[in-house]
């Protein structure tokens, strides 16, 4: 008797917790088979995948002003704050450090698996969007989906140019699949490209970027309309970076060429952006901006890690005072980073600037970076015309500056520093270049390795069978 009572309490129990399953199952279900009804509802679900990429522990920080840019020793390394010091150092194995880099890993899947939600369901159920938006939504959702793959690679593998067959991560490209299939690196890049040549297929003849110039609009919040998402030239872009990463420097010129060819940005101008009154000043260089994303917090948020607290009664350092800036520019103050990025050395890139006119966002893929990968990619090929694009970006940079008339690798590298103050890129050209990373604490430079560029998978990955 007390075996069937414990048997049927039991099967209670079970029944119990399955219907409460099945009914949060149920309400997801019908939540978004209600989203999911009418093309605004796809609109949403997008513009919510973009509002995750722009988090925090994304890059509304970590990917951005901080992580990254620790990495790439921008910071003071002597007087950063202790909880730092592992980034700094590289120490991937300190618990709190792993930790964030678990919750990277983890949420960067879970925007990815957002944007294969809005793909499933485009298949399902797209007649619901006009044609051009349907094309739209479905092409902005697959370029997101290769760069997030795509900056995954950049931080947990190694470099293809010195393994193609070595282990890349897990492509994702179902919503919902518990064990996607990890791929080889040459693999994985061919799933980013593909991926990449599908959205350009739909965005080509439906972005509405088609019938604007964001940077002739008087009005910079709906300038950032079109680049506040991945357009079409934002596709061409990544691919740029994309091949160049990779190696190829050919299709890395063509699509990079084609993006400045287009004239839908351009690089800074003094007249408009930075002669005009203090609360017009382009902090930021928007008109540059291909793809870009943003958030109202982060002036708040860059303030809180780049600027010391003041209280009453005490001061506390800032946690991530900038290294030596008058050094990187040397302190030429008619470089325009230098003047606009910087106050007494403090990093001022996101906390100056009237928001009401230009909405706090951080730069992804800038013009900028076309004309460095340009000078990159025909540094062995063209010597004359790679330094043709870096005195054009110069010109735009800094005022009465003369051209250079030699190039060497180091001067190219020595732009990148100036230019990607708190925006990530600089760690992983260090990475692509395989060059010593500069550190400013007498320490001397740090040699290239992958202790250093490859982030470690997370444990579960390998209990799971990834690995």
């Amino acid at each position: 008797m007390k075996s069937r009572l414990l048997i049927l309490s039991m099967l209670m129990l079970l029944f119990s917790s399955c219907k409460k399953w099945l009914d949060v199952d149920l309400i997801n279900q019908v939540d978004e088979n209600k989203l999911f009804a009418k093309e605004q509802g796809f609109v949403d679900a997008l513009a919510g995948a973009y509002n995750q990429m722009a988090e925090p522990n994304l890059y509304g920080q970590k990917l951005s002003y901080e992580l990254l840019d620790v990495l790439a020793q921008y910071y003071s390394y002597n007087s950063m704050a202790e909880s730092y010091k592992p980034y700094r150092d590289y120490n991937y194995k300190d618990a709190t450090l792993r930790k964030q880099i678990d919750g990277i890993w983890s949420d960067m899947y879970s925007t990815i698996a957002s944007v294969n939600n809005i793909i499933r369901w485009e298949q399902k159920n797209g007649v619901v969007m006009r044609p051009n938006i349907r094309k739209q939504v479905l092409g902005e959702a697959l370029a997101l989906r290769a760069y997030l793959h795509f900056d995954l690679m950049r931080m947990f593998c190694a470099d293809i140019k010195f393994n193609h067959q070595a282990t890349g991560i897990p492509y994702n490209k179902q919503f919902g699949v518990a064990l996607p299939p990890v791929y080889t690196l040459a693999e994985c890049y061919q799933l980013v490209l593909g991926d990449l040549e599908a959205a350009w297929t739909n965005l080509n003849e439906a972005d509405p970027i088609n019938a604007t110039t964001p940077y002739l609009s008087q009005d910079k919040n709906m300038a950032d309309r079109d680049v506040a998402r991945m357009n079409k030239y934002a596709i061409r872009a990544l691919m740029a970076r994309v091949y160049l990463t990779k190696g190829d420097k050919e299709n890395a010129t063509r699509y990079a060429k084609e993006v400045i060819a287009a004239n839908k940005f351009r690089l800074l101008d003094f007249k408009t952006g930075i002669d005009v009154d203090e609360s017009k000043k382009d902090i930021r260089f928007s008109d540059e901006h291909i793809f870009s994303l943003r958030n109202k917090n982060i002036p708040e948020q860059s303030n809180a890690v780049h600027f010391e607290v003041k209280t009453e009664t005490s001061t506390t350092a800032a946690k991530l005072p900038f290294g030596d800036a008058p050094g990187i520019y040397n302190a030429n103050s008619d470089d325009t980073r230098y003047q606009l990025w910087f106050d007494l050395g403090k990093f001022t890139k996101y906390t100056r600037g009237n928001v009401k006119v230009f909405t706090p966002k951080i730069p992804l893929i800038k013009l900028a970076e076309m004309y460095l990968i340009l000078t990159e990619a025909l540094y062995d090929t063209d010597r004359n015309q790679s330094l043709q694009y870096l005195n054009t970006l110069r010109r735009s940079r800094i005022r009465n500056v003369s051209d250079w008339f030699f190039l060497t690798r180091d001067n190219i590298l020595d732009e990148m520093i100036r230019e990607y103050p708190g925006e990530g890129q600089l760690f992983f050209a260090y990475k692509r270049l395989n060059k010593a990373i500069r550190n400013t604490s007498g320490t001397g430079d740090i040699p290239p390795s992958n202790s250093l560029f490859v982030f470690p998978i997370p444990d579960k990955e390998t209990e799971t069978g990834h690995r």
